[in-house]
């Protein structure tokens, strides 16, 4: 699958919220339903969204944030975000993978 292609399809058709604070507000309500998280994402983020909802497929990417933040046409650095639509995009299909 080419992540960078699915997640402009996601973006142009569905819904991306980006950043920590909102993926994590947005699990918390129920609204997420795959979170992708970069390479160099922290630890502690990790393990508080596991813990706290073990529900919600994570899936690391192999991209540190500023590739992330590009790949997603961003102008600052994405280190953590959450699928709520995917649109047309195939991004559900990502396993779990930390």
């Amino acid at each position: 699958m080419d992540l960078t292609r699915n997640l402009k399809q996601a973006l142009s058709t569905g819904k991306v919220i980006f950043g920590q604070r909102e993926t994590m507000g947005a699990c918390s309500k129920g609204d997420a339903r795959l979170v992708l998280v970069a390479a160099n994402c922290p630890d502690k983020f990790l393990s508080d969204i596991t813990e706290s909802h073990p529900s919600i497929p994570v899936h690391r990417i192999s991209m540190v944030n500023r590739q992330l933040g590009a790949a997603c046409a961003r102008p600052f650095s994405v280190s953590a975000l959450c699928i709520v639509d995917p649109g047309q995009s195939e991004l559900l299909s990502l396993q779990h993978n930390l």
